[in-house]
């Protein structure tokens, strides 16, 4: 099966080497010592030739008239409806001269003779005034205009005794949506620049004849965090995604940003990127609404309770109003573009420092999560290659997340681990952070129960990371350490924490947790890109861990008599070991994988290359694995994409291909979610129909 895709140009080759030719100078000239200070410098001059970086642009917004647009400028007109009505009312002259005193007017109608005309027409009327003001520069009548506005959205939407007279159909039900959504984000603009936006705050709104007080909370997973600050989705573009997912309804969308805390050692702290950003979505939910009696004694008019509720879109869709289900309006992958802001992030600088230099990788290396650990969710653990991290993933995993299905039963890990040392050694750290994770939730090893989601692990490898991702569902034997010697560790002569790295490293088993493994673009017998050239530079290049240049040489010093190839012990770097005469490739392909692991394969190949193949200037596949090596016998499955291979993974049908998997990986599981049928009928939910199918109270899946 064959599919086409486009290249993203952003990952050109050309320009990685030329990102990486800066990070290698910086390295030169700067000794071997790199901080995180002096990468982020180097990454701000390589973002200068990266427009097509993933990320956001402010959106500019003209909030204010100067002094001269002052005398020419005009408020903003009504509807022609709401132009209608106050004639009707003879409201009109009076709305010229005194706005704020003909909504009151109005209002007062509203109150006597309940109507949707009259309501929208108030929140029209306000929510232009509030633009008005806004312009004017007058920021306490804005916001009164504003809430008023709100308010009356807010009866229109939900009073009871509107019920019967509310049509969806009528246009004016969209406008007086977006006239509750602009609103609140006016007023949510104004508490962000006062850091009043904050969870555990009230907030007191004045109205134009009343006030509420809100309480601000966070509910959901994210309700114990902490955050640094809020933005509004609506104050920026994104950039560099092909896909931006959004769902319309009530609420504003906002960009959270998480503030760190110091980790415990049961706590996931560890696990979470600095600055991690996330999607809520503010909503303002009345308690009571307010009373629009205009005979009501004074003190008992106009008082009114309210929340507003910071929810996360990947959690709940939906709000409940009264018995009606609200769907919230939400962005959830401008708030993820808004993190990517970091040069240090949509650049190459860190994947070339972190391949250049172990020890600069390992002060970061680890499983990164970007949401809370769930167990009803199966980890989906993504592992990037050469030459890359874990943003190399962020195509895939925007399009992913955004399927009901997908993020409802799956959660999203990302390795990071140096890559300039060998596969092997790469496997034995991912191997170590996976299993640091199980130990976390005091899972045992041998503790492989179906029935727990996290014993239903899928890993994704893009390139070298389809070669790590492998290495975690084979059985070792002693066919790996083999190539090294025929002695058992033990018998040597050595540090004992050295012989215990080097038993981890090539004695192993299938990872019980692992149920499916998914390679792209994978050199499962190596590349003829590592030829001399290339691995002589490497060696040149590339900084290898201390236990590289330090302990394994003195071992290997130490015990010559007992070693019969010291080279992957001293020598090797990745691109020595992505080597087709690797003996370990030989050795990979003929472990035994585990019983309860399914693989599956997706390869490149360049069609545009069909003149150099003829003239054998380069060889079929993607650029950089040919299709011999890219093939993996024993796949469940297999498809062939055109497309280069830095991109591979990032291309349409790459994404479809890996989310039909996950959905095979659902249904074969044999455990079918309880099939449920909601339906809104005059605002009321009916009961789901449930299936007579038994789910394990360990592990329901979400259709």
């Amino acid at each position: 099966m064959i599919h086409r895709g486009r290249p993203n140009r952003s990952d050109s080759l050309e320009l990685r080497i030329a990102t990486g030719l800066l990070a290698l100078v910086v390295v030169c000239c700067g000794c071997r010592t790199i901080t995180i200070d002096a990468a982020r410098r180097v990454a701000s001059v390589a973002s200068l030739g990266n427009s097509n970086a993933i990320g956001t642009k402010p959106i500019r917004r003209v909030h204010r008239l100067g002094p001269v647009a002052k005398l020419f400028a005009s408020s903003p007109t009504p509807s022609d409806r709401t132009n209608q009505l106050l004639r009707r009312y003879v409201l009109d002259d009076q709305y010229r001269m005194d706005p704020e005193a003909a909504i009151r007017r109005l209002q007062e109608n509203a109150a006597s003779e309940p109507g949707l005309e009259r309501t929208h027409a108030v929140a029209e009327l306000a929510f232009l005034q509030g633009e008005w003001a806004s312009r004017l520069g007058q920021s306490q009548r804005a916001s009164r205009m504003y809430a008023t506005a709100m308010e009356s959205a807010y009866r229109f939407l939900f009073d009871p005794e509107l019920d019967v007279a509310r049509n969806a159909y009528d246009p004016q039900f969209r406008n007086i949506s977006d006239i509750y959504n602009q609103s609140l984000e006016s007023i949510l603009r104004r508490l962000i620049k006062s850091g009043e936006l904050a969870p555990g705050n009230s907030v007191t709104l004045e109205t134009i004849d009343s006030s509420f007080t809100f309480s601000i909370d966070v509910p959901g997973r994210w309700k114990s965090e902490k955050f640094e600050k809020f933005e509004l989705v609506n104050d920026f573009q994104v950039q560099g995604l092909h896909n931006q997912y959004r769902t319309y309804g009530l609420g504003v969308p906002l960009i959270a940003v998480r503030q760190s805390s110091d980790p415990t050692p049961k706590s996931f702290e560890e696990h979470y990127p600095p600055g991690l950003t996330m999607a809520l979505t503010a909503f303002l939910q009345l308690d009571e609404l307010p009373s629009r009696d205009p005979y009501a004694p004074a003190g008992e008019t106009g008082q009114s309770g309210a929340r507003l509720s910071l929810l996360d879109p990947l959690e709940q869709t939906f709000a409940e109003v009264g018995r009606r289900m609200v769907p919230l309006e939400s962005d959830v992958t401008t708030p993820m573009a808004w993190y990517l802001n970091d040069p240090l992030l949509n650049t190459n600088v860190f994947a070339t420092l972190a391949l250049l230099n172990a020890d600069f990788a390992n002060d970061y290396e680890g499983l990164y999560m970007l949401e809370p650990y769930d167990p009803n969710k199966i980890p989906v653990v993504m592992i990037h290659g050469l030459w890359s991290s874990p943003v190399t993933w962020l195509q895939m995993f925007n399009d992913l997340r955004a399927d009901r299905s997908i993020r409802e039963n799956y959660q999203f890990w990302f390795c990071l681990y140096p890559t300039g040392q060998p596969w092997w050694e790469s496997a034995r750290q991912v191997r170590a952070q996976l299993g640091a994770v199980r130990e976390k939730l005091n899972i045992s090893p041998g503790d492989d129960n179906p029935d727990l989601p996290f014993n239903q692990r899928v890993l994704v490898g893009h390139s070298m990371g389809g070669l790590v991702a492998t290495m975690q569902a084979v059985e070792s034997c002693d066919n790996f350490w083999s190539v090294i010697s025929e002695h058992d560790p033990q018998e040597f002569d050595g540090d004992p924490e050295t012989i215990r790295r080097l038993e981890d490293t090539y004695f192993f088993s299938p990872n019980p947790a692992v149920r499916r493994v998914v390679t792209l673009a994978t050199p499962h017998q190596g590349s003829s890109y590592a030829n001399e050239t290339t691995r002589w530079l490497s060696r040149k290049a590339f900084s290898l861990p201390q236990v590289f240049t330090g302990d394994y040489a003195a071992f290997t010093a130490k015990n010559r008599a007992l070693i019969a190839n010291s080279k992957p012990l001293t020598v090797a770097t990745s691109v020595d070991s992505l080597a087709p005469d690797s003996p370990f490739f030989e050795r990979l392909g003929q472990a035994q994988r585990g019983d309860a692991i399914a693989f599956h394969n997706i390869y490149g190949k360049m069609h545009q290359n069909a003149v150099k193949l003829k003239l054998g200037l380069a060889e079929e596949g993607d650029g950089v694995v040919g299709i011999d090596s890219a093939r993996l016998a024993g796949a469940e499955s297999e498809i062939e994409i055109d497309s280069a291979h830095n991109t591979i993974h990032q291309t349409p049908q790459a994404i479809l291909e890996v989310k039909r998997i996950l959905q095979v990986h659902l249904a074969g599981m044999e455990r079918m979610h309880p099939q449920q049928v909601i339906s809104q009928v005059g605002g009321k939910m009916l009961e789901p129909i449930r299936s007579e199918i038994q789910i394990p109270a360990r592990f329901e899946l979400r259709r």
